[in-house]
């Protein structure tokens, strides 16, 4: 006979509401008796009865994180730390492919909020830029936890990294290692990250009273082919940059690949900087130099912020910026004399 919420009180000796609020995951519940609870359901090897959860609390125990394919290229590792999450804390998790302003992805979305069937979202870059999702989740009154959006309010939870400062201390490090021409890879223009990186870096060239020329500025995506196909324009030119900073660590594996082919060295002939710290970056020869901010901790922090928000536990910061830091690897170096 399977075992009951009766069998688990009894077994750890508290009532049937403390065993509710802790399958629930309420407040109100001390850690010491959380722990004895949990203990307690593995013991006599109970197993809620999710159906009936979401019937009783009207929840439907799923999150979905809407994603633009091409978010990551890192994702298998990303994906894989958002499911465990949802597992600890009894979620299922959806990836939501979304195009901005596509029907089909508008059309996708109205159903699973008309029908009930997700708790709350988080939207990952360019997401956020179709203000349809704002619209329908403010109307539908549906949780909505935001990464680096473009436009960010006081009234929808985010989390963001200071790409502005990072950038800034990137472009300085190749400045006090006495680079003059220092190319910057301008990223997308629909994300927030490619607009204050690119003022970052104009910001550090002002500050050490270097011109910031728009020769040394190149459109690319934040891919390896975007950078790849921008090195290879940057060196055609006459006079070549001593430095690129790549805006991002997938572009700089571009960068570094189109080095090599050329026959350059990296750092001797160029130095290379990204931007992300991406688990890839340091197990690379010669590591990359970047900005610790990977998307992976953002997912997961925003995640997190999400489930507290459908759980309705407080929350002391709802706008979060996080500070980036500067990574020094082999492949920036000295100019040549």
């Amino acid at each position: 006979m399977a075992a009951t919420i009766k069998d688990v009180a009894k077994y750890a000796g508290c009532s049937i509401k403390t065993v509710s609020r802790v399958i629930n995951n309420e407040p109100y519940v001390t850690p010491e008796l959380r722990t004895q609870v949990q203990a307690a359901i593995r013991a006599v090897g109970y197993v809620p009865n999710l159906s009936a959860r979401r019937l009783v609390q009207h929840k439907a125990y799923m999150l979905g994180i809407l994603m633009y394919p091409g978010y990551s290229q890192a994702t298998s590792a990303v994906l894989s730390r958002i499911m465990d999450i949802g597992y600890e804390e009894n979620y299922d998790i959806l990836i939501q492919p979304y195009f901005p302003s596509h029907s089909r992805s508008r059309d996708k979305l109205a159903n699973l909020i008309t029908g009930h069937r997700l708790d709350g979202f988080v939207s990952t870059p360019p997401c956020d830029t179709d203000g349809f999702i704002v619209d329908l989740l403010t109307t539908y009154k549906v949780p909505l936890v935001q990464i680096n959006p473009f436009t960010r309010t006081e009234t929808i939870p985010y989390i963001a990294g200071d790409d502005y400062q990072g950038a800034f201390a990137a472009t300085e490090h190749l400045i006090n290692l006495g680079h003059r021409i220092i190319a910057f890879l301008l990223g997308p223009r629909n994300l927030r990250a490619s607009v204050d990186r690119l003022y970052g870096y104009r910001a550090a060239l002002d500050a050490h009273r270097l011109t910031a020329n728009e020769q040394w500025l190149e459109d690319s995506e934040f891919t390896f082919d975007g950078g790849y196909t921008a090195t290879k324009l940057l060196m055609e030119r006459q006079v070549r940059p001593t430095a690129i900073f790549a805006g991002s660590d997938e572009s700089a594996l571009g960068v570094l690949f189109a080095a090599q082919e050329m026959g350059l060295r990296v750092p001797g002939d160029l130095s290379v900087c990204g931007y992300d710290d991406f688990l890839l970056s340091k197990n690379i020869w010669p590591g990359l130099t970047t900005v610790h901010q990977p998307s992976e901790e953002m997912l997961e922090q925003a995640t997190r912020l999400l489930i507290k928000l459908v759980n309705g536990e407080p929350v002391e910061e709802k706008q979060v910026v996080i500070t980036p830091r500067l990574v020094v690897r082999g492949s920036t170096g000295r100019i040549n004399p």
